[in-house]
């Protein structure tokens, strides 16, 4: 073989490794970057647990909401704050014929409804704002899985269109998950579990 010939096959191996490591493919920053950015542009909303209208929450509830702020009373008192909930004192039919439990209903308010989301087929949610990605910060190496490989990718996050009453010190504590969303934006590192395909790297889960 001349010497043509070796700088030939040596430059065509050089662009094949190059290639593996700039393609779509190619565990690296860039492309795991892209594939978080697209999971968050059909996934990134954040919304609350669906709620079902109107809520009854009872003297049981009531008594125990300063032991656990998170519970169906901390939380409805906190939408209520919010404006977002109204609240009136109501009496119910209890558990003996002819009894009545007191208890506090609150329905949805008018000023809820901007916040309303929900896709088609699926009950709405109180929505607060959208997640996107901030920056990559490692990721596992690429295992075998079958016919294509997986890893793991470790990211921070941005938010934006955060709804005012969602950053309330009481509706943070009502809903925990929102609250560690909102208190760690850009700190707060999260997991996505990706795939490869032969048109890149995609989230797992995404057309779920």
């Amino acid at each position: 073989m001349n010497k043509t010939l070796i700088s030939l096959a040596c430059c065509a191996t050089l662009c094949a490794l190059l290639s593996a490591c700039d393609g779509k493919t190619a565990a690296n920053e860039k492309n795991f970057g892209i594939t978080v950015s697209q999971y968050f542009e059909k996934k990134g909303e954040m919304c609350l647990d669906p709620v079902t209208w109107p809520v009854d929450v009872y003297e049981t509830d009531l008594r125990q909401q300063k032991l656990y702020p998170d519970g169906v009373a901390g939380q409805m008192a906190a939408l209520a704050a919010a404006g977002l909930a109204r609240g009136e004192d109501v009496e119910l039919p209890g558990t003996l014929a002819g009894s009545k439990v007191k208890a506090r209903r609150y329905t949805m308010a008018d000023a809820a409804r901007p916040y309303l989301h929900g896709a088609a087929g699926q009950p709405p949610r109180l929505c607060w704002g959208r997640k996107s990605l901030d920056k990559v910060v490692r990721w596992a190496d690429p295992a075998k899985a079958g016919d294509h490989e997986e890893s793991s990718v470790i990211y921070t996050y941005r938010l934006s269109d955060v709804a005012p009453w969602a950053r309330t010190p009481q509706v943070k504590e009502a809903f925990p998950v929102l609250g560690r969303s909102v208190d760690g934006e850009r700190t707060q590192q999260e997991k996505l579990y990706v795939r490869s395909t032969p048109q890149g790297w995609q989230a797992l889960g995404l057309n779920g």
